[in-house]
């Protein structure tokens, strides 16, 4: 007798035997039991999850002689030959090589015809969406109204595809990945009937290896059946699949964290010497980091990880090198090294490049921290502007003590000598009552208030800093730059634009600008107040006219 491989000597007989869709069992076994079976089905999902499978399953469960059964006997004539792929009411057609619409205009001359022996004629297209759109045109018209005693079964990798026509007349059921713990217990119960001398960590490999296809894990164990004599380990699987050990994702991690860039390409180049695939290198690492992130941030990770206790506890030890910010940042490196190598034939040196900014990078401070910082600097500022104010004042007035007194009560021309730092003070909270502010000048005061003069066409100046926060913020500026506790008050006054436009801030004098206006024997142009709050702000110029230096 010739050899059969795993896949189709383990193959699943009935529908208790599919691992890891029961979601799909359940509905296919209650729609029998209730007499409810549709007439057309599409089953989606990746490879090797049991699509095809189930569909001659669900055949033989609608075909058997004692059905329509949830329970197929796998003995009378009908489930023999739907076995053995000899059924000639069961078609299997292979969507890839028939797909054009004489292969579909056949098929609508052959659904006339009752089946031959069984109850239903049923018709498994596999890899579906690869059928011509002329070929689904004419598909469409049988699919939509069947003769009773056909049922359509779709399978395909990619339903999207499939025209939305031929979705919305198919119950659609999707296939998910096999869980690596489904796909472990049963190589393992293949490798006890099969007596292979192969140990749990090996067949661990392979089930992670497989990513969710039970087909590709059982043909990896069959070809490993044959790779040794005596007991195969997790080396031998390594080696035979070309797959990353650990201990060149350790050697790397190891040389990141101490941010050795040498020891880094040392191991590359032992990787490129022994051949081994450079993307598939950087996808361990990539999953390595992830391990070691989980690590790190899980207090139970042992459910996160498909590892043995010795390897979590590595990777526990691997994640005291790095901060959660570093690990992070390593990943996204990985992940972008991906990218760059599509992009080159010399998949080397986007790796080496990686490993070498990685190992050395400087500290990566993370969000919490940088926030933190900025908040600290916010708070100093203010503080350190006072400083600076303050000693600016005192070189202005030639004293040689640091911290000058403060202003006296009354003494107009100190407080105007200060009073820059004061404008500054408040922009440096909040830059627009600073910037209105900066039109004010203080024309009097006297032991409970400081009053501030406007000029007249900065009437929308005053008002807007009228309000009580406003108000707030400036008697703030002046308790913390000057150490007067004044209450402000605000004036419109025709001599400010004389007394001290000059001096504040830098900005024109509004009366002079005027007189030279008129000595030119140009017209005075007035400037709506919203407007020119909106020049003084963001630097700019009404057109025809010089722009002011100020804010960029």
């Amino acid at each position: 007798m010739s050899y059969i491989v795993f896949a189709r000597k383990y193959r699943p007989q009935g529908f208790d035997e599919i691992i890891g869709q029961s979601h799909i069992t359940t509905i296919l076994k209650n729609a029998i039991s209730q007499d409810r079976v549709a007439h057309a089905y599409l089953f989606t999902g990746p490879r090797g999850v049991g699509k095809t499978t189930t569909a001659r399953i669900f055949a033989k469960a609608l075909n058997c002689e004692k059905g329509p059964t949830i329970k197929p006997c796998n003995t009378c004539t009908a489930c023999q030959e739907i076995t053995k792929a000899t059924s000639l009411d069961i078609l299997e057609i292979d969507g890839a090589s028939n797909r054009g619409i004489d292969e579909i205009r056949n098929l609508r001359e052959n659904v006339k015809f009752s089946p031959s022996k069984g109850k239903f004629k049923i018709y498994i297209i596999d890899e579906v969406h690869m059928l011509t759109p002329e070929a689904f045109n004419a598909l469409l018209k049988t699919l939509e109204e069947p003769p009773p005693h056909v049922k359509f079964i779709f399978a395909t990798t990619q339903p999207h595809k499939v025209p939305s026509t031929i979705l919305s007349r198919c119950q659609r059921f999707d296939f998910r990945r096999i869980a690596t713990r489904d796909i472990l217990g049963n190589l393992k119960q293949i490798a006890k009937e099969e007596n292979i001398g192969i140990k749990d960590e090996a067949l661990g490999l392979i089930a992670k290896y497989s990513d969710g296809s039970l087909r590709d894990a059982q043909v990896t164990l069959d070809q490993i059946a044959s790779f040794s004599s005596g007991k195969v380990g997790e080396d031998d699987v390594t080696r035979m699949l070309g797959l990353v050990d650990d201990e060149i994702l350790f050697g790397l991690s190891g040389a990141i964290g101490k941010k050795d860039a040498h020891l880094a390409l040392k191991i590359i180049d032992r990787i490129s010497n022994e051949g081994k695939d450079i993307v598939q290198v950087v996808l361990a690492m990539i999953e390595h980091f992830r391990n070691i992130a989980i690590i790190k941030v899980a207090s139970d990770a042992g459910p996160l990880i498909d590892a043995g206790s010795d390897k979590i506890e590595a990777y526990r030890q691997e994640s005291q090198k790095f901060t959660v910010e570093e690990i992070l940042y390593v990943i996204y490196t990985m992940s972008n090294t991906i990218d760059f190598i599509r992009k080159t034939s010399l998949a080397r040196i986007p790796l080496e490049a990686a490993v070498v900014k990685l190992a050395r990078r400087d500290s990566i401070v993370g969000l919490a921290q940088m926030a933190g910082k900025v908040e600290a600097l916010g708070k100093e500022t203010p503080r350190l502007q006072k400083t600076e104010y303050r000693e600016q004042s005192t070189e202005n007035r030639a004293q040689k003590t640091e911290n000058a007194p403060p202003a006296k009560p009354g003494n107009l021309d100190e407080i105007a000598d200060s009073w820059t730092a004061v404008v500054n003070y408040v922009k440096s909270r909040k830059i627009s009552v600073g910037s209105y502010l900066q039109e004010g000048y203080p024309v009097n005061i006297d032991a409970k208030s400081i009053c501030i003069g406007f000029p007249k066409e900065c009437q929308f100046h005053k008002e807007v800093l009228e309000s009580a926060e406003n108000k707030r913020l400036i008697e703030d500026a002046i308790k913390g730059v000057l150490n007067l506790g004044l209450k402000v008050v605000l004036t419109v006054s025709e001599d400010v634009a004389i007394k001290g436009r000059g001096q504040n801030g830098g900005t024109e004098d509004a009366a002079g600008a005027a007189e030279l206006a008129d000595a030119a024997g140009e017209p005075k142009k007035e400037v709506d107040p919203i407007i020119k709050s909106a020049l003084e702000i963001f630097g700019g110029a009404v057109a025809g006219e010089p722009q002011k230096r100020g804010r960029p």
